[in-house]
């Protein structure tokens, strides 16, 4: 049984960006001559990557934890993450002085470990991969009775993801084409249901990696497909499966779906250094490597790219940066 879409509205994510004013500027939009002139188009990134912790998973968390009553909060949240999830429920915690434990598989990016430790949260290492993290974390929850912050399949997280949407019109009255990655889908849920909202003819197109594309294949099958395995460098991308909230919202307001490589990626993490003189990790330039090798925008197309991270890792950097 699918969850009420109706969960999340419009009305919601302008609640939410009113809310999130108090703690977080606006990102920038930044129109790009260089990704302009190669995608034969009008392109602009939107930079998450210039928020506090350096990834768009802020909004979400935030806007979870300003909802909840002062007595929830005060009993303290638990979420699973790879990284940048973590490192957004850590730092919204911090704002509101309440204890926050993060569940972070064992082989989590070592520098997103270090960052959630530094924002104040305890780290749990458990199971090798977000799942065996996810199982863990509901455990201690179920024990401890702190609130669970999902990464992606909760109406409050997705609403304040949304809140990129409301950006972007406000900066950019005209707008053809978003395009934006896809992890567990609550970024693209967020901000397609808004932009499907307010401006119908705005097309929004998902990314995926090659080796974790369960919003893909959920949306050619009509319900959730699970993958049995998840490989890909994009750990921000790594999830086994969608939502139901988010693979819902995806089937009524994303228009299209497309897979990158590997490859693909880590070219895109070089170009925006060399172009742009900006740092973005796999997950954040996915996008961008959609743009550069998937999609064919027309001539005067006006395309906005989101930049989603900048917390990459060391080896992924040096592997983008290499001397051909």
């Amino acid at each position: 049984m699918g969850t009420d879409t109706a969960s999340v509205t419009a009305a919601d994510v302008e609640r939410a960006a009113r809310h999130l004013r108090d703690h977080l500027q606006p990102t920038p939009l930044q129109h790009s001559p260089a990704f302009s002139a190669q995608a034969g188009a009008r392109v602009y990134l939107k930079l998450e990557l210039f928020q506090p912790v350096r990834s768009f998973k802020l909004r979400g968390a935030l806007n979870k934890l300003m909802r909840l009553a002062p007595e929830r909060r005060a009993a303290g949240v638990i979420t699973a993450s790879a990284g940048n999830h973590g490192m957004g429920v850590a730092y919204a915690a911090m704002e509101f002085g309440v204890p926050a434990t993060v569940y972070m598989p064992v082989n989590a990016n070592r520098l997103k470990v270090e960052a959630v430790k530094r924002l104040g949260a305890r780290v749990e290492a458990s199971g090798g991969n977000y799942n065996e993290a996810y199982v863990a974390a509901m455990a201690e929850q179920q024990r401890t009775g702190a609130t669970f912050v999902h990464a992606y399949d909760d109406p409050d997280v997705v609403a304040g993801q949304g809140t990129i949407g409301l950006e972007l019109l406000a900066d950019l009255e005209e707008l053809d084409t978003v395009v934006v990655p896809i992890g567990g889908g609550g970024l693209i849920a967020g901000i397609a249901l808004y932009l499907k909202a307010r401006r119908p003819s705005i097309r929004v197109v998902g990314v995926e990696p090659a080796g974790a594309d369960a919003m893909r294949r959920s949306l050619e099958a009509g319900h959730i497909v699970t993958l049995d395995r998840v490989s890909t460098i994009a750990d921000g991308l790594a999830a086994s499966a969608p939502g139901q909230l988010t693979l819902d919202l995806a089937r009524r307001y994303v228009d299209e779906v497309v897979i990158v490589s590997e490859d693909e990626m880590v070219e895109a993490i070089r170009l925006l250094v060399e172009w742009e003189h900006l740092l973005a990790e796999p997950a954040g330039a996915a996008a961008t490597a959609a743009l550069l090798h998937h999609l064919k925008p027309a001539r005067h197309e006006r395309v906005v790219v989101l930049v989603t991270g900048a917390n990459v890792a060391e080896e992924v950097l040096a592997r983008a940066l290499k001397p051909a």
